[in-house]
């Protein structure tokens, strides 16, 4: 996000001009760099004015934004677009296409269209040229950067050790099966594999719960051994990506527990192993995602 702070804008609200420019300075634009498994900011802060930054959670788009540090009557539409560098050739000084921002949150504006090729316009030697703005007044701010091949460089490389998953997608999950079959298919193993990596991210999940469940067609018997093959299937998987065994609880439940009542019928939605996992809030330094 960008933090402008209220100070500046403030005078230039006083200058009581149509159009009020401000320029990052070339020696405080320096892009910061900081994230873990579960965030990644590249960030500039901005003298006088706070702050912008683009950042990447698990399972979220890409987004650049902009926040004022107080609410102010002039964030009713910010835009945004790449601009040659100052010290490119003249042929370099364009702008590319503007973007407005998709979200407004009191103080903030966020851009997540834009927030892809902008980076990638950085990385080139681009700058950033803000517009700020309602239907009197108009504000730009000119960010500029130093070394901003090794900035994105460095973010990117934040992304690449990333938990694939959000907490919300891995939090509980329900894997579905052919009649008859306990066996997982591409699609299943490459999400259990996402799944193996966000636990050994997340130090605060504790336990596995694996639930296996049939619809009713068939013998009451039939039904719970086939749940059970589908939960250890799973299980075994786990275990075979590196989650440890003391962290699986795998129950069979046959045909007891439907999530669409199916009298007699093969109803797809009955034949699921469900997934979820439990977390502790009591280990000290754990990550947050």
């Amino acid at each position: 996000m960008t933090w402008l702070y209220l100070g500046v804008w403030s005078a230039l609200s006083v200058a009581n001009t149509a159009l009020a420019a401000v320029q990052q300075p070339a020696e405080q634009a320096q892009w910061q760099l900081s994230g873990d498994a579960f965030q990644c900011q590249l960030q500039q802060q901005i003298s006088g004015l706070g702050q912008v930054r683009f950042i990447l959670n698990p399972g979220q788009p890409l987004q650049l934004q902009l926040s004022l540090a107080q609410p102010h009557d002039a964030l009713e539409q910010v835009s945004v677009a790449a601009r040659g560098a100052d010290w490119q050739a003249a042929s370099a000084q364009w702008l590319t296409e503007r973007y407005v921002a998709e979200l407004y949150h009191h103080s903030q504006a966020s851009f997540i269209k834009a927030a892809l090729p902008l980076l990638q316009q950085i990385q080139a030697g681009a700058w950033l040229h803000f517009s700020v703005g309602n239907a009197s007044v108009e504000r730009t701010l000119l960010l500029s950067s130093t070394h901003p091949a090794r900035a994105v460089a460095d973010f990117q490389g934040c992304v690449a050790k990333m938990a694939p998953l959000s907490w919300q997608q891995a939090r509980q999950h329900e894997l579905y099966f052919n009649t008859g079959r306990y066996q997982l298919d591409a699609e299943q193993l490459q999400w259990l594999g996402k799944l193996a990596r966000y636990i050994a991210l997340d130090r605060k999940v504790t336990k596995i719960l694996l639930d296996g469940h049939t619809d009713d067609v068939g013998t009451t018997l039939a039904n719970r051994l086939l749940s059970q093959q589908r939960a250890d299937e799973v299980a075994a998987q786990l275990l075979e990506l590196g989650v440890p065994a003391t962290m699986l609880e795998v129950r069979a439940h046959g045909n007891r527990y439907p999530l669409q009542q199916s009298r007699g019928t093969a109803e797809a939605n009955n034949r699921r192993v469900s997934l979820r996992l439990i977390r502790t809030t009591e280990l000290a330094g754990a990550n947050k995602p």
